[in-house]
């Protein structure tokens, strides 16, 4: 041994012929550690990058370990911000294996991040302040382990010959040395904390520390815990939950995940090879994730991957990015934008002369500096920590162990699942934990005896979750670290007040409006309704008053508009006291081929301005260069839709936008009058427009559009074959997140709740078997299906439901068709935010862009460009909560049904966080038509990046006409 005593196992003490001679060994080992120990560190008072002195205590240095101290394991020590004294002291390992402590340092945990602002065009990285940094709260050292990672060596190589069991031997043997050499933070309560593949190597060090311990290893440590995050945890369970996630995220088909489940037993890992039909599932299934970032599903994938080091024949591990081959001397990051750039500069930074010395980084002993890496001889011989767990559970410990929802690396079911497997008692269930007031995740508390483990999802959070969610993970670390419970994490806030909207019910009061198709089937001569027909058209062009007007030019856009912009009023109704707003916008590239698209806002009563200028129109603002003061600036959308198609954006039904009524009768509207009077608006527009009956027409619009829609496409389809003038080209239609069916769309709440990791897999189960599925209609007399509803609201009554995973801001109102029990999920009012404030609140909301449209559509200059008739419209509201409006169509599934008769052409698209209607409710009712799939469920993309997944289907009838129907899910990126 060369006069080096090596520490001894447990098993080895345990094995000893005296308790007693091994207690003394352990003494004289301690006294060598401190006699042989070389101290090597330094402080750090600055740093190449940062301006001025740095505002923490930041140490660096190498503590040899092994036999000869052969390896040499680099860290870094910062202080507490708050309390050194006091705080807790952190071990910190980054995943890989083979990724360094200094990328958890910079881009999760530590005080230091780059400005990428400052640091852009040149190669000179520039550092700011994190103010998420965990050292505010913690004294945290940043270790390099195991050998061969960041800066740490050996000075032979065998040394770099390195495994699971000896790299976490070699982390415990430094971790007592470091101690011994700062013997005041002997007191402060400790804690191993780790991410990724640390979730092997923590567990058992913790294991190692609580056997040193019992045995009288000096130095006796103060442990109190342990923290991972996003953990690889056990092989089996890791890579088989990637699957499910990917179901639950929607990557994959319900279809295809049953049918591998049924074929491959839920084997991803493992799978039986000779068995074709799995292995076809398989393929099926890595073509629909193949290509997605499984650090977090919702980002950009960018460059190339190479496989993780343990791949074999099948590799079933998805892959992983491998960014050791990004060009460092390069400023000119490369567009998508891709997380991976952001190292760019760790790297031109790490690799400095300058940033080595000031590091006190020996010379000579790192060539390149690598943030992971790849090439270490690391032999993964634990492939599975749970038992380590399981054995931790009969310690005093607290654990905490989180998981970003969407990271497909280490899906967070599979977290959840070998974390169930150790039996602890559920002391807190699933809740929501807030940060600012905003949902920032879900945890459960889990306790035996003395030791306690939280289990917390991170919102929005990928791999790994602090690096995607700093904020939130500060104040979860804080809360936990401070003796918090789950309560903590989720507790309570005061209720929002939420606003009731009265619905009124309303006599026609002598009131004509179009006859529908079975009304005029049930006649008693079709040649009678068949003249009607074309008297009434003449009617219709001898009444209609043209109202028209080219817009050449809008307040708040610089010079003239480069599109062609019409807007006017067309009159409805029998003695047209119904007057119809739009915008007309010409297409930007072939107005005379391009189709005619008729758009409908949804709501019901939400502007068609709304759309033109947040969703799909040639305008929208800056906001950069709004904000500040009350004058909204327009810029062009790169994405509009006018660039490919004509579009009619409709202000119906009456009292929406800036459309009215001249008679208090004609305000008094339903499913079947609205649907009616935008019938008869688009047939005096083309009788109006001739020049475009030949272009092909669509029916478009989302939201509550997603009832009237498929009505209207029936009404003209029906028109037509009765020869009612103009005879329109009709298509086909296109829906976006379309509200379709009242109980399909609610009761498809519940199931994406869970599958979006809102709802715990326990309540989604108990509201399956207690309410058989129903969230719209419950049995209110069954007492546990209704305990699990107010339970299921607890969890999802703080989520901004129209995309989950943005922040709620502001009070909400119920949908005006509330009743005394409301299921359907709040929606946002925004009615009541200040119009002449220009100062918006943090954090954002997405409706506080919306400011802008009221100060803009309420200013005079913009009504009298608009052409808007003076008095007709006191104020604008983007939607009109306050129509009097009877809901009279619960479902359209059965006009949809019907037109599958017809040689049209639908386009259904759903975005994949969208909780108002989910895709799952939406896929169902298309599910229901019974269509042939034509081409199944598979990604598709733009600019190379997945954007989405989507089903052809197609129905034949006899007589040769093609119905075709494409179901498109729209991914959320960053």
């Amino acid at each position: 041994m060369n006069g080096q005593i090596k520490l001894s196992s447990v098993a080895q003490l345990r094995n000893t012929e005296s308790h007693f001679v091994s207690t003394m060994l352990s003494y004289v080992f301690t006294l060598l550690l401190l006699s042989n120990a070389v101290a090597s560190k330094s402080i750090i008072k600055s740093l190449p990058g940062f301006d001025g002195n740095l505002p923490f205590v930041l140490e660096t240095g190498y503590i040899g370990v092994g036999e000869l101290e052969e390896v040499q394991l680099f860290y870094y020590f910062i202080e507490s911000e708050r309390c050194p004294k006091d705080d807790p002291l952190v071990l910190w390992l980054t995943g890989g294996p083979g990724c360094s402590a200094l990328s958890g340092l910079i881009y999760e945990i530590g005080p230091l991040s780059f400005d990428y602002a400052k640091s852009s065009g040149g190669n000179k990285p520039v550092f700011e302040l994190n103010p998420y940094s965990w050292t505010k709260i913690a004294n945290i050292i940043f270790l390099d382990a195991p050998v061969g990672t960041g800066f740490s060596y050996s000075t032979t190589w065998q040394g770099y010959h390195v495994s699971d069991t000896t790299s976490t031997a070699e982390t415990y043997e430094f971790l007592r040395k470091w101690l011994m050499d700062h013997p005041k933070s002997l007191t402060n309560p400790l804690y191993i904390a780790g991410d990724s593949y640390s979730g092997i190597v923590v567990p058992i060090i913790v294991q190692e520390i609580s056997d040193g311990n019992k045995l009288g290893h000096q130095p006796i440590m103060n442990l109190n815990g342990y923290v991972l995050g996003n953990p690889v945890t056990d092989d089996e369970i890791d890579t088989n939950s990637v699957v499910p996630f990917a179901h639950l995220k929607a990557l994959i088909s319900d279809k295809l995940f049953e049918s591998f489940k049924k074929n491959c037993k839920g084997e991803y890992l493992n799978p039986n090879q000779s068995n074709a039909s799995c292995m076809e599932d398989i393929l099926a299934i890595k073509a629909c994730i193949g290509k997605v970032f499984t650090g977090q599903i919702l980002e950009p994938l960018c460059k190339e991957a190479s496989p993780k080091p343990k791949v074999s024949k099948w590799d079933p591990m998805l892959l992983i990015d491998d960014d050791s081959d990004i060009l460092l001397l390069s400023p000119h990051i490369p567009r998508p934008w891709c997380r991976h750039y952001n190292y760019v500069y760790i790297y031109i930074w790490a690799n400095d002369k300058t940033v080595r010395d000031a590091l006190h980084i020996r010379k000579g002993t790192k060539k390149d500096w690598k943030r992971c890496n790849k090439t270490l001889s690391y032999l993964k011989n634990v492939a599975s920590a749970v038992d380590y767990h399981r054995n931790l559970t009969k310690k005093p410990y607290r654990a905490l162990v989180y998981s970003g929802d969407h990271d497909m690396t280490i899906p967070y079911i599979g977290t959840h699942e070998w974390i169930e497997s150790l039996n602890l008692t559920v002391k807190d269930d699933w809740e929501p934990w807030f940060v600012d007031g905003q949902v920032a995740g879900y945890a459960m508390l889990y306790a035996y005896n003395a030791y306690d483990l939280t289990f917390a999802t991170v919102k929005g959070g990928g791999h790994t979750a602090p690096e995607y969610r700093p904020r939130q993970c500060l104040a979860m670390i804080d809360r936990w670290g401070t003796s918090y419970t789950t309560c903590a994490l989720g507790r309570k806030h005061d209720n929002d007040t939420y606003q009731l909207v009265n619905v009124f019910s309303w006599q026609m009061n002598g009131q004509i409006k179009l006859s529908s198709v079975a009304q005029l089937r049930n006649t008693e001569s079709h040649f009678v309704s068949t003249m009607l027909s074309y008297v009434f058209t003449l009617l219709l062009l001898s009444n209609a008053v043209a109202s028209k007007s080219i817009i050449k030019s809008l307040p708040g856009f610089d010079g003239k508009l480069p599109f062609v912009l019409e807007t006017g009023y067309i009159g409805v109704g029998e003695l047209e006291e119904v007057q119809l707003f739009y915008y007309f916008i010409e297409s930007e590239r072939s107005p005379k081929d391009d189709p005619l698209m008729l758009w409908l806002t949804g709501g019901p009563g939400c502007s068609a301005l709304s759309g033109l200028i947040y969703e799909i129109g040639p305008l929208s603002f800056d906001y950069a260069k709004s904000s500040g003061e009350n004058k909204p600036v327009f810029e062009l959308n790169p994405y509009s839709w006018t660039k490919i198609a004509n579009i009619i954006f409709l202000d119906a039904p009456v009292g929406t936008g800036f459309s009215y009524s001249k008679t208090w009768q004609g305000y008094h509207v339903s499913d079947t009058t609205s649907t009616a009077e935008t019938y008869e608006f688009l047939r005096k527009w083309l009788m109006n427009h001739r020049k475009f009956l030949t272009n092909p027409l669509y029916i478009a619009g989302d939201s509550y559009s997603g009832i009237v829609v498929p009505i209207i496409v029936q009404e003209i389809s029906d028109g037509n074959k009765l020869g009612h003038q103009p005879i329109m080209n009709l298509k086909g239609y296109v829906l976006g997140n379309p509200e379709t069916d009242d109980e399909i769309d609610t009761n498809s709440v519940v199931p994406f709740a869970h599958r979006k990791a809102l709802i715990s897999d326990k309540l989604y189960e108990s509201f399956e078997k207690n309410c058989k599925g129903e969230y719209l209609n419950p049995n209110q007399s069954n007492a546990s299906c209704m305990e699990d509803i107010l339970a299921i609201k607890e969890c999802i009554g703080k989520v901004n439901n129209p995309q989950i995973l943005e922040p709620l801001c502001k009070a909400a109102s119920p949908k005006p068709k509330a009743s005394k029990w409301d299921p359907m999920l709040l929606t946002d009012d925004d009615s009541d935010i200040l119009l002449l404030s220009p100062h918006i609140p943090r954090p954002w909301c997405r409706s506080y862009d919306y400011v802008y449209i009221y100060i803009w559509a309420n200013d005079k200059t913009v009504r009298d460009a608009l052409h808007i008739r003076k008095g007709t419209k006191k104020d604008w509201k983007r939607c009109n909560l306050t129509l009097s409006y009877v809901y009279n169509f619960a479902s359209t599934v059965d006009y949809h049904r019907n037109l599958t008769k017809k040689p049209y052409r639908a386009l259904v698209y759903s975005g994949d966080h969208d909780m108002v209607i989910p895709y799952v409710g939406t896929h169902e009712w298309i599910e229901s038509l019974n269509l042939t799939i034509k081409d199944d469920w598979e990604p598709w993309f733009v600019d190379g990046q997945v954007a989405g997944y989507s089903i052809l289907y197609e129905k034949n009838s006899y007589d040769g006409i093609t119905y075709d129907l494409t179901f498109a899910t729209v991914k959320k990126l960053k």
